[in-house]
Parts: C-alpha cells; sequence; structure tokens
C-alpha cells in the first residue's frame, strides 16, 4: 500500500508521543545538525537530530503498529543513524540493532563537526542514546557485511532506506534479511516511490535514488509479503501508474518534493 494523507487517531498520538518526525518544538531551537551541543538537547525529543522528510508522519507510526512490537523482541533499524524509531523501539522493551554504515564526514545526515562536538560516528550514536536512557547497539556496517547472527532476529525495519541503493544492492538487502531472521520473523518496508522518475517522470535518478521495482525485491527475498498491496507497489503486474497519479489526493505527498510512501511487510515462513 501507499501511505495514506488521513493519518489514523493512533498514528497521530504516536507522532505527538514521541515528536515524529521533526523532534518537538522548542523555543530557540538550533539547527538540527548543531544540537547534540545544545546545553539541553533532549528538549528536542528522540527525532530531533536527523533530516527527514514530510512522508515520515505515516511511516514511523505505521512501522510501528503493524510490526507489534513486544518487550524483548531483537530488532534491527537498518540505516537508523540518529532517527528516533530506535529509541521508540529500544523504550518499548525491544533489543535494538542499529546497522548503519554511518559516515561521521557526511554532514548532510550527521551533527557538524564543531570542537565541542563528537568526532566519530561511534561517539555522536552513544551520546544521542544516553540523552534518552536507550540501549542500542551500533553496527556500523551495511546489512549485507554485519557480522550478526542468522536467524535470530524478530523484526528487521528499513525505513526509507532502500531506494538509495541500485536493484541490485537492494535484492542483496533483502536476502541479507531473510539470513538473518528468525523464522516467523517479519521484515517492514518503507521504500520511497518519486514521481519525477520512470513510470511517471523523465528523470532515471535523483539526488535521492531511484524507482525500485518492488516485485523484483520480494521475489528475490525468498520471504512471504503479508502485508501489502499489489495494486501500489511498483513492479507489481497490478500496478497501475495512471491509477496512482488519479488517486494521488488521498496519499501522504510530501510538500517538499514530489514523493509517497510504499509501505510492505514480509515473513520468513521458514
Amino acid at each position: 500500500m501507499i501511505g495514506r494523507s488521513e493519518l489514523p487517531p493512533e498514528y497521530r498520538a504516536w507522532n505527538k508521543h514521541w515528536g515524529a518526525p521533526f523532534g518537538y518544538h522548542v523555543d530557540q531551537g538550533l539547527e538540527y545538525k548543531h544540537r547534540l551541543a545544545d546545553e539541553n538537547p533532549a528538549r528536542y525529543g528522540p527525532f530531533g537530530f536527523y533530516q527527514t522528510s514530510l512522508t515520515r508522519l505515516y511511516e514511523y507510526p505505521w512501522a510501528f503498529h503493524i510490526a507489534e512490537v513486544e518487550p524483548g523482541m531483537r530488532v534491527i533499524d537498518v540505516g537508523g543513524w540518529l532517527s528516533g524509531f530506535q529509541i521508540a523501539l529500544a523504550k518499548s522493551g525491544c533489543h535494538v540493532t542499529n546497522v548503519d554504515p554511518s559516515d561521521p564526514q557526511d554532514t548532510r545526515w550527521t551533527t557538524s563537526h564543531r570542537e565541542d562536538q563528537a568526532t566519530s560516528a561511534r561517539e555522536q550514536h552513544s551520546r544521542y542514546t544516553s540523552l534518552f536512557g536507550a540501549e542500542v547497539t551500533l553496527v556500523e556496517s551495511t546489512l549485507q557485511d554485519a557480522e550478526l547472527d542468522g536467524g535470530t532476529f524478530d523484526r528487521i525495519f528499513a525505513i526509507s532506506v532502500l531506494e538509495h541503493v541500485s536493484q541490485q544492492e537492494a535484492d542483496s538487502v533483502l536476502r541479507a534479511m531473510r539470513r538473518l531472521l528468525a523464522p516467523g520473523g517479519r521484515a517492514v518496508l518503507s521504500i520511497d516511490l518519486f514521481f519525477d522518475l520512470p513510470p511517471f517522470g523523465p528523470f532515471e535518478r535523483n539526488f535521492w535514488g531511484t524507482n525500485l521495482d518492488v516485485c523484483q525485491l520480494v521475489k528475490e527475498s525468498g520471504l512471504t509479503m503479508v502485508h501489502g498491496d499489489p495494486h501500489e507497489l511498483h513492479g507489481f503486474p497490478e500496478f497501475d501508474p495512471d491509477s496512482i497519479v488519479k488517486n494521488i489526493g488521498s496519499y501522504n505527498l510530501s510538500l517538499l518534493y514530489p514523493v509517497v510512501s510504499q509501505l510492505l511487510v514480509l515473513e520468513k515462513t521458514s
């Protein structure tokens, strides 16, 4: 399915509680890159330290609720970096591993390098999670290369991550998810669908990535789709671009860029 413009009441409540997706509104707030150096950085809330998109208004609460997380679950947040989603999972009693090939030199997504700030990705992440008393294990790697025990994780989340890589690499990420998931475990995915790229627009790739063939991803993964509408997932035979455009008013279309979120859940059945 594609994320809707109308948020269910429980999604609105979740966003309000956690300050998702942009952090709490504060007086005289700093730019997100400098917030770890604030006198009281925790005032921004866990979602206040990471540049994100308006599509997350739907994605984050959807992912949390659809996953049916329970205390004690072992979960992976792929590409979570300084996203508040890992904090929400940890504070809900999950054992969280954040797998992110974080690069402290990439100041598009990390905090800036002032004298009073952390100088490594690991130190930045440690400072961030300690603000909220959350225990999260950071693995600075791609999921494919992460040295994690196979067949041991209950949930793996990839929130608007896969579209940033090629189709081939995305396929390999999904295969890694299958290896890491325990039987009955689920991969909870949101994948951006861009309207300036085929089959809608003229560009093959934009700054953020490409429109992946989601049908191929599912096939390559060896996992079973248990949530998701093929009519609204790019690459499936049922997907009709004209129908998507016709119904665009019902989707959570970002006001800053022509993009919506494709949402699906895959399960490891054996």
